[in-house]
């Protein structure tokens, strides 16, 4: 990917993040009649949509890494996300205050189920996929290779 479409990649992603992310807090603050959000906050949040896509970005589309496959980017993406992704949390006050040993088993409890999922995902579904594209590129080209 060269350094143009790794920015649009970049900029797409966070107009995206961003947005969908302020529309799930202003529900989540009319839900709890929460009637202020304030500008650090919304700033902090951008900081984290940065570092996200960024992450993303590096771990998914430059070729050196997303060259290893699928769980090798995804293991890279949650070690450079999740302690930033953390660290936020806690300047944000998400993970602060009562039933924060809740918030944080609730948190933990989706990163491993995610990261499950996905190996799941990889050893079931995209293996037999790849044997099974393998197979018709093959058959395309005239048979099995000598």
């Amino acid at each position: 990917m060269g350094i143009k479409e790794f920015l649009k990649t970049l900029r797409d992603g966070v107009a995206f993040t961003y947005s969908w992310l302020i529309i799930c807090i202003l529900a989540v603050s009319l839900i709890n009649g929460r009637t202020t959000i304030t500008v650090g906050f919304l700033l902090k949040l951008l900081i984290l949509c940065i570092w996200g896509v960024l992450s993303f970005c590096l771990c998914f589309k430059t070729k050196m890494i997303s060259r290893r496959g699928f769980i090798f980017s995804l293991t890279c993406f949650y070690i450079l996300f999740i302690p930033a992704e953390i660290f936020m949390f806690y300047m944000m006050g998400i993970f602060q205050g009562n039933g924060s040993t809740a918030l944080w088993t609730v948190f933990f409890t989706i990163i491993v189920l995610m990261y499950i999922i996905s190996l799941i995902i990889d050893i079931l579904i995209m293996k037999r996929k790849a044997v099974d594209y393998t197979e018709k590129l093959k058959a395309y080209k005239g048979g099995p290779e000598k």
